[in-house]
């Protein structure tokens, strides 16, 4: 897992601000550290959700998966390029749009959706024109209350 510091240090690196062997203060870091906390909680709002934790300092893991540090770092260099007057290249773009669609792959989940049994057949559904049932089959057991949760059905109700 890797550490607020590497993050940040390897994001400057990609918009030529910090060289490799060069160390910025802890202070100079915070800003980025701002950044990188609002950028990835704006990515959880909009339905990015890979885990991440707000970093408070250097030594702090970044919690996401590994496979998304790469977009993680591309995208942090272009998000904070103009306030270091960083270099954003086109490699980095690309990188960026390739980690960002992988963050994506990996924080999105997309759920099974099932049709609810009041919702009538569309024409063409069915080949048989005299089926009687013009309904989906019925796929949940339960009613809704409208504060509390699911109240199951009584027996013998059908």
């Amino acid at each position: 897992m890797a550490t607020a510091a590497q993050v940040i240090k390897a994001a400057l690196q990609r918009i030529l601000v910090q060289g490799s062997e060069a160390d910025f203060e802890a202070d100079e870091y915070s800003d980025a550290i701002f950044a990188m906390n609002n950028m990835m909680l704006a990515y959880d709002v909009d339905g990015i959700k890979l885990g991440y934790t707000e970093v408070n300092n250097l030594g702090d893991d970044v919690t996401i998966p590994v496979g998304a540090l790469r977009g993680l770092i591309a995208n942090l260099a272009v998000e904070i390029a103009p306030d270091y007057d960083g270099q954003i290249s086109p490699a980095l773009l690309r990188a960026a749009n390739d980690g960002y669609n992988t963050m994506q792959i990996l924080g999105v989940s997309i759920t099974q959706t099932a049709l609810p049994s009041t919702l009538p057949y569309g024409s063409g559904n069915t080949s048989d024109p005299c089926w009687a049932d013009k309904f989906y089959p019925d796929q949940e057991r339960t009613i809704l209350a409208e504060t509390t949760g699911s109240i199951a059905l009584e027996n013998n109700t059908e």
